[in-house]
């Protein structure tokens, strides 16, 4: 391995600073994966009021970095601490576009200029690598927030530089109108249909498509996925047409967190080897969320964003399936007002099989998942999904839709041993429904479900992998720029 490569990831949130999904893990983690692989590696995301307030420890690392935003010419400040020993994190700083309360929006939907504050973060980042002393080989980019940078590259900014694009969520355009299209600020020859050009607008996340020397996204089903109609969100032409460049790679699990034998959030530790903490924090879980009469049932947990994507309609309209099949089920999540009313009206009409909390609750979701004995993911796609690796781990079976990464990290019955999982294909209430009792049927045979359960905590989705097939594709990237 070539162990003075280095690279900088690019991304709009990074964990455990800032945070609204999956992304933010793999900004997060990736990075430490790659540094114990030999690489020198930074971390690169807006200076938000969040981070701002937490961080006691940052310095200017970069003053008065000129980047231009339409007909705006400004400056960025950046300021640089430490993500962890040995990786360096840099913060893009521009009050006006990042001192907010929130880093996308608020409780009015998204802020109306966040193709403005991205393009600023996208053009600062080459800027700023001279003026910080990081220019390095290969920059990984994620999502349309940095889409951008790839273009920048590509227009000549750090000429020995590797563009590297990574889609985490395809149904996130980065759109911009087509009378804004000047924030920009690329030459005309971007703006076509092999370009930034998206149905009469301009996506900045084709842009990152388009222009870097190669794709990734967070598994080898969404890789796919995208270049069909169904799974595309529009772009799956441009997809075909770059799929020599696109590989699926799944996300990994940092288990130094997510590890039932070390988890300070649960009631009661335990391993493969002594499960008998598992039932205990079913227990604690129960009575934290008011359903300790179910302590035989089997318990259905779900720990998700509530939006269309996630299936929650679903549920919902499988609901009374799934109480007659015996079993109980407790939501943590937060999203789309309309199915937030969902689930309190099904609490209220199951109030005894139903536990919600609104809102995001990182300890709870560590119970849930510790506690419960099935975790419920019914997504209508998911390109990659975290949490049903983190369940494997603690030995609650996944219940999944076959889509994606979901498909990619669980085994069925059906599929051959040794299963880890259920899987159900169709985006239909009535699929769910027959998958819940499938499961809860298997809960019934109390040795199988235990043969399940090891199954699934033998499994490792650990980043070593995952940041192997990374180092890969950043070679390959490396050759494509230098030998142009």
């Amino acid at each position: 391995m070539n162990d003075t490569l280095s690279v900088l990831v690019v991304s709009p949130e990074v964990a455990p600073l800032a945070q609204t999904g999956g992304l933010a893990e793999v900004a997060g983690t990736l990075p430490l994966a790659l540094n114990e692989l030999g690489c020198r590696v930074a971390v690169a995301m807006p200076a938000y009021h969040q981070v701002m307030q937490n961080r006691t420890d940052l310095e200017v690392a970069a003053r008065d970095i000129p980047v231009r935003v339409g007909d705006l010419y400004l400056t960025a400040q950046v300021l640089q601490a430490e993500l962890a020993p040995g990786v360096p994190l840099f913060l893009v700083q521009r009050d006006e576009y990042f001192d907010r309360s929130g880093i996308y929006g608020g409780y009015q939907g998204d802020y109306f200029d966040n193709p403005e504050r991205f393009i600023f973060f996208s053009r600062a980042i080459p800027a700023m690598c001279p003026g910080v002393g990081f220019v390095p080989d290969v920059i990984l980019a994620n999502d349309w927030e940095s889409g951008l940078v790839m273009v920048m590259l590509d227009l000549g900014a750090l000429p020995r530089t590797a563009g590297v694009f990574s889609i985490h969520n395809q149904g996130y355009l980065g759109l911009v109108p087509a009378e804004r299209r000047h924030i920009i600020g690329i030459p005309d020859r971007y703006y076509g249909i092999d370009g930034l050009e998206y149905f009469g607008q301009m996506s900045l996340l084709k842009a990152g498509i388009m222009y870097s020397q190669a794709v990734t996204t967070v598994s080898p089903t969404y890789a796919q996925e995208i270049q069909t109609p169904e799974g595309g969100q529009g772009l799956d032409g441009a997809m075909r047409a770059v799929n020599w460049k696109l590989r699926g790679i799944l996300n990994g699990v940092d288990y130094h967190v997510w590890n039932p034998a070390a988890d300070p959030h649960i009631a009661a530790q335990y391993s493969i080897d002594d499960l008998a903490g598992k039932a205990l924090c079913k227990q604690s879980l129960l009575e934290e969320m008011g359903l300790a009469h179910l302590k035989d049932a089997p318990i259905i947990g779900m720990v998700t964003r509530l939006t269309s994507q996630k299936g929650f309609n679903l549920v919902a309209e499988a609901s009374e399936d799934i109480f007659k099949a015996g079993a109980g089920l407790i939501v943590l999540g937060a999203g789309e007002p309309w199915h937030e009313d969902q689930l309190k009206k099904l609490k209220e009409l199951y109030p005894d099989r139903v536990a919600m909390r609104i809102g995001y609750d990182p300890p709870l979701a560590h119970q849930i998942i510790a506690g419960c004995d099935m975790l419920l993911m019914p997504s209508m796609y998911e390109p990659c999904g975290l949490a049903q690796m983190y369940a494997l781990k603690y030995g609650a079976i996944p219940l999944v839709r076959a889509v994606g990464g979901l498909n990619d990290t669980i085994r069925d019955p059906g599929d051959g041993t040794p299963a880890t999982g259920f899987k159900f294909g169709s985006f239909q209430a009535r699929a769910l429904a027959r998958a819940v009792r499938r499961a809860v049927e298997v809960f019934g045979q109390p040795e199988t479900w235990k043969e399940m359960m090891v199954a699934g905590m033998k499994e490792d989705f650990s980043w070593g992998r995952s940041a192997r097939e990374y180092l890969s594709v950043f070679e390959w990237a490396i050759d494509r720029r230098r030998s142009r």
